[in-house]
């Protein structure tokens, strides 16, 4: 059986042998002769390109590469959606307040709006603000409606707390605010209606609330049948011992010997803006919507101005600060109160106008004001005393500097010097007897 397979493997080599070219001179000439091409790989064709706008071969672009900015862009449509639509309800809901109180203002000023005679002005996406002028007792109104950002996403970017510190205009309920610009022949006096939850706040950002302005005691602004809602609003004024004063409570009276905060038609308003009738009798709102009515006539800052004069060159004002009327009521209610609490502050500016002060009136005004200056002194004082100190200590260091630079022998005659110095001022003052 070997034999038979070794003679059929032999076979097959010579079979295999017989078929294979001869590898003589012609055999490599013709190899010669071969291209070299014929020996390498080729690469397959690839189809040529077609580049359109921007030189972007359209043909490779396919969607699924782009997900990720598609959906940013559908995040951003429908932001800028949202906003566009917060913005048409923003102007829907500051022109439903003025429409609410536009007959008080046309009534009261002989302006009401801008040279166009355009009542409200749009000042950003949720910021409004209007002009009066032209008024007894008061030369001009800024008014500003400020928006709360509501479900506008770009605007809530905005009134995070980390934004509201680069944009601090922004709230976060829906306020109203109005500078009154007080005639300057009325007297210089500091009166303030302030909600009870916003006083500390406000007493820590102005320093007329936190100095000139002292608390009214609850039984000194009660009048007639219906109190003052204590609870809710704290009364400050320069010259509190006047509240109870029988001439007037805080200074304030008209003809018809009506005080500011006995007026049954104020005092029924205050109640109002806390959801609540006369009677203190209701559902009151989550917090006053009078935030505060200051009478000034001090800058508007958190410290004392640095010099006295500070106190005396700002101009008589009425910083009035309102929050619009909760969405819960019905529309006619809502109108209603608005126009009550812009008449309110129009009555606040007749009492002021009316205004008659004692003799009594006048010193605790004045004491108030000195007192300010007082501490105004003290302080450049100390800041004085400090500042030469300091110029004392630096010229002492430069000439101890000057000393380290001498020589000994000359450091030497120095220090005798300076003993000899010493010891004659102490005989000329006669610790040291001869």
């Amino acid at each position: 059986m070997m034999t038979r397979a070794v003679l059929a493997l032999f076979a097959i080599v010579s079979v295999v042998a017989t078929g294979l070219p001869d590898a003589g001179p012609d055999s490599a000439q013709a190899a010669a002769d071969t291209p070299i091409e014929a020996f390498t790989l080729r690469a397959l064709p690839q189809p040529k390109l077609v580049r359109g706008v921007a030189g972007i071969a359209w043909s490779l672009v396919r969607v699924e590469d782009f997900s990720a900015e598609l959906m940013g862009l559908a995040v951003l449509a429908v932001a800028i959606v949202l906003h566009f639509i917060a913005r048409g309800k923003y102007q829907a809901k500051a022109t439903a307040w003025m429409q609410g109180s536009v007959h008080i203002w046309q009534s009261n000023f002989a302006q009401f709006g801008d040279e166009k005679n355009y009542s409200l002005i749009r000042d950003g996406p949720y910021d409004f603000i209007f002009y009066a002028s032209g008024r007894r007792y008061v030369k001009k109104v800024y008014g500003y409606i400020k928006l709360a950002t509501g479900f506008d996403p770009i605007g809530y970017i905005f009134s995070n707390p980390y934004m509201a510190q680069l944009h601090p205009h922004i709230v976060k309920s829906d306020t109203v605010v109005m500078d009154f610009h007080i005639s300057e022949e009325l007297p210089s006096i500091f009166f303030a209606i302030i909600a009870k939850d916003h006083y500390p706040n406000i007493k820590r950002k102005r320093y007329d609330v936190a100095d000139f302005g002292s608390l009214v005691k609850p039984g000194a602004i009660t009048g007639g049948a219906t109190l003052f809602p204590k609870d809710h609003y704290v009364v400050l004024a320069d010259a509190p011992e006047l509240a109870a004063s029988c001439e007037c409570i805080f200074y304030f009276s008209k003809l018809n010997s009506l005080e500011v905060l006995s007026d049954p038609e104020i005092l029924e308003t205050l109640w109002a803006t806390v959801g609540l009738d006369a009677n203190g009798n209701g559902t009151a709102f989550p917090e006053p919507l009078i935030e505060s009515i200051i009478i000034t006539d001090q800058p508007k800052q958190a410290e004392l101005p640095t010099t006295p004069d500070g106190l005396k060159s700002s101009p008589k004002m009425m910083h009035v600060t309102f929050k619009m009327p909760p969405q819960s009521l019905p529309a006619d209610a809502a109108a209603s109160l608005s126009a009550r609490m812009v008449q309110l502050v129009m009555d606040i500016v007749d009492y002021y106008g009316e205004l008659r002060l004692s003799a009594e009136g006048i010193n605790r005004i004045r004491k108030v004001r000195a007192n300010a200056e007082d501490r105004i002194a003290k302080k450049l004082e100390e800041q004085r005393k400090k500042e030469l100190k300091d110029l004392k200590y630096q010229a002492q260091k430069k000439k101890e500097e000057e000393i380290g630079k001498l020589s000994v022998e000359e450091q030497r005659k120095y220090n005798e010097r300076k003993q000899k110095a010493e010891m004659k001022k102490r005989v000329k003052s006669g610790k040291i007897l001869m």
